[in-house]
């Protein structure tokens, strides 16, 4: 990004569009992304991609609230926030939400009476400096089956609470097709342990840039899932024009000797440090 000399105000946004959750908050970004880039031909290709990102937001937030109002305000489906999407699936009075709230900043409501949490609801959980989003689903039960299996499949993760009490908990769960899994029991977790145990079952992998010369950034890492972060993969999560242009890169942690020269295709471990070098 050297080369498109903004000034301070563009890249606080673009730290404001990477720290957004909301469509508000990252369309409100990109539009002051776009308002502070340069104008110059080197620029063109930045601000082309600026706007295309607030074409395909717009796009998708309207495709999402259109399949909402179809079903009444109501849905299966979630837009993934943060790093990885987790589903919290239980049956009724299993402790969801307050695990939710024990994981989370959320104040979601969580007494005995069952069928509290009446749709799905999103809260992020902070792990190793990695947002996750967390989903509190509804009560689990036959005439909603397909509505949880549908949260639970669309995440990164289903996280199981069991041990409710209820008849044919476990044959109801044996039959959810998910991507993974992970069971805990009615409040047998310990809330560090268990973001610990999440963060594992995600199989997520940070890694930290840093500029030639440089520190590395240890605040804001690149996030990526095991089986996809090589190299390239890293270079494309920075900018698309990183990978369009990466020639090798400089890795610190799990390389032979420190700063080890690496081709594109190198697979990356988890708190890797990591300097790309472009043509």
């Amino acid at each position: 990004m050297a080369s498109l000399n903004a000034g301070p105000e563009y890249y606080l946004a673009e730290e404001k569009y990477r720290e957004a959750v909301t469509y508000d908050e990252k369309t409100a970004a990109l539009r002051e992304m776009l308002k502070q880039c340069p104008k110059h031909k080197a620029a063109h290709s930045i601000l082309n991609e600026i706007k295309s990102k607030i074409a395909r937001l717009k796009k998708q937030h309207e495709k999402e609230e259109a399949k909402r109002r179809a079903r009444g305000g109501r849905g299966d489906f979630l837009r993934r926030q943060g790093a990885a999407q987790v589903a919290v699936v239980g049956f009724p009075n299993a402790g969801k939400s307050f695990l939710v709230n024990a994981l989370s900043n959320a104040s979601f409501a969580s007494t005995p009476a069952p069928f509290e949490t009446l749709e799905a609801a999103p809260a992020m959980m902070e792990h190793k400096k990695v947002q996750i989003q967390l989903v509190d689903t509804p009560s689990a039960h036959a005439g909603n089956q397909s509505l949880v299996f549908g949260l639970a499949r669309n995440a990164d993760l289903a996280l199981i609470v069991s041990g409710s009490g209820q008849k044919g908990e476990k044959e109801f769960f044996a039959k959810m097709r998910v991507k993974k899994e992970l069971r805990v029991a009615k409040g047998k977790w310990d809330a560090e342990k268990l973001k610990e145990k999440i963060y594992d079952a995600l199989g997520l992998v940070r890694v930290f840039t840093k500029p030639n010369r440089g520190k590395p950034d240890y605040d804001k890492p690149i996030v990526l899932f095991k089986g996809g972060c090589t190299v390239a993969d890293a270079a494309r999560e920075v900018h698309k024009d990183f990978a369009r242009n990466l020639e090798c890169g400089r890795v610190w942690g799990s390389t032979r000797f420190p700063g080890q020269q690496v081709g594109p295709d190198y697979e990356l471990r988890d708190d890797d440090v990591l300097e790309l070098k472009l043509k």
